[in-house]
């Protein structure tokens, strides 16, 4: 048997290929981890087979904003407003990570991701103490074996004695850390920038941010447009007239953002991501699914903080769907008509999270779909919980989006390799855990003994 090769055999394949469509009932053949064939009686006698009968294989779920690093201080936010995470977490706890915390953290949000079905994460890294933070963080997903597009990020955590004396340093070891670690076009890890806010920095800082990303190929991710207040101008229109805007950009949150703005990012082929369980709680808006939709821009998702919620993704494609079903609706009913059919379609939605969020990370020539000559990277749902018993054969996709939890992912392959089998991660998850609870009770005895994570805001005073 030649395990380089494998044979998912008997399956119901939901491959988000345009031209393939669904295959009630066919195998999916993997060479070098990538997909050599798709098609019903595929032979492959020294391949490795795994039967998958009445499964549904599809590709890998794609995270386009989450903050790993915070899987150290898990529900510690799940009660705060935006105002309180940024005294509690950025402010407070997040100087007092040591380089192993972020490892730990880092290795223990991939495992949450991939177990759950998510294959890719762009890892909003905005917690860059020192060269060794960074190191460590991308060694942390190094070794859960995800693959990430690791965005470095500017914002710097205050600290009593900073390592970092401004952003020009930072530039330096971004450029330092490029040569050191993202040296191959074949890693699953890919670099990304996230430089400051605009409205936290100056024009200068934020364009010698982005002229250091673009100098590096490196795709850029930032939040934009994330909070209300009179005398904040629009950050998407600052960006705009500074030329700055472009397709290597993934916008985060965007709540407060004017028509106008969301012509200017659709014009500029941007890309952007709503996180709506953060984004619901914190103060953020709406979900931004509307404003995508009418200005024709792919709408791409992600968990955000684990420090909130869970590392699902299955759930914010779910409630970004019926939040905005549920508002278009409203719309019907006012006119005094019932509605016909939802308004939105289950396969439009499965794309947001998958085929979107690739091309949103630039991947989408390797990852997104389940198409011949692309990396394997593909998840396998079990039908055997009751929840998927008597699952609808003609429509997987809405089994997949509207039944489906992390507990259904049996099985999940990064370019042709097993992270998850049979129900089971196949990393040393004690290991992992140990070092984890050891960041939580270190960082949680460290934030206490300077008052806990609630911060008094008199004590801490925002600029919004």
């Amino acid at each position: 048997m030649d395990k380089s090769r494998k044979l998912i055999s008997g399956a119901c394949l939901v491959t988000m290929d345009d031209e393939t469509g669904i295959l009630p009932q066919a195998d999916i053949l993997i060479e070098g981890g990538r997909i050599a064939a798709l098609g019903p009686g595929l032979e492959a006698a020294d391949a490795e087979r795994i039967d998958g009968a009445d499964a549904i294989v599809m590709p890998g779920l794609i995270d386009t904003h989450r903050h790993v690093w915070q899987a150290a201080m898990r529900a510690v936010t799940v009660d705060w407003s935006l105002r309180d995470y940024v005294r509690g977490i950025r402010f407070r706890a997040a100087g007092l990570y040591r380089p192993q915390d972020m490892y730990a953290s880092q290795l223990t949000g991939a495992l949450e991701a991939l177990e759950a079905g998510v294959t890719t994460l762009v890892d909003y890294s905005h917690n860059v103490v020192t060269p060794d933070h960074a190191r460590e963080s991308v060694r942390g997903l190094q070794d859960a074996g995800i693959r990430a597009l690791w965005c470095y990020g500017f914002n710097a955590a205050p600290t009593e004695e900073p390592f970092f004396s401004d952003s020009g340093e930072r530039v330096v070891f971004l450029k330092e850390l490029a040569a050191e670690q993202f040296n191959s076009a074949d890693s699953l890890i890919t670099l990304g920038v996230a430089p400051e806010e605009p409205g936290l920095t100056t024009p200068e800082i934020t364009a010698a941010q982005f002229a250091a990303a673009r100098e590096l190929g490196a795709r850029i991710s930032l939040h934009l447009n994330c909070v209300r207040g009179a005398d904040l101008p629009g950050e998407a229109a600052a960006l705009a007239s500074q030329g700055l805007l472009g397709p290597d950009l993934l916008l985060v949150h965007m709540g407060f953002s004017s028509d106008e703005e969301w012509s200017m990012v659709a014009d500029s082929g941007c890309s952007v991501s709503s996180t709506p369980e953060t984004e619901l709680q914190m103060g953020m808006g709406v979900p931004l699914l509307g404003a995508m939709r009418r200005f024709g821009i792919e709408p791409t998702f992600g968990a955000d903080i684990v420090s909130n919620n869970s590392g699902d993704m299955f759930f914010p494609l779910r409630l970004a769907l019926q939040v905005e079903r549920g508002l278009l609706n409203e719309k019907t009913l006012a006119a005094g008509e019932m509605p016909e059919g939802a308004p939105i379609e289950v396969a439009e939605a499965l794309r947001w999270g998958t085929v979107n969020g690739a091309r949103a990370c630039g991947l989408d020539r390797r990852i997104g779909s389940l198409s011949v000559g692309k990396d394997a990277d593909l998840i396998m749902l079990r039908s055997e919980g009751v929840n998927l018993a008597a699952w609808n054969r003609d429509d997987p996709q809405g089994a997949v989006l509207l039944q489906a939890h992390p507990g259904n992912v049996d099985s999940v392959m990064v370019a042709g390799n097993f992270v998850k089998r049979g129900g089971r991660l196949c990393a040393n998850v004690t290991a992992a855990r140990r070092a984890v609870e050891d960041s939580r009770e270190y960082i949680a005895r460290c934030v206490a003994e300077r008052g806990g994570f609630r911060v008094d805001p008199e004590e801490m005073p925002l600029p919004f």
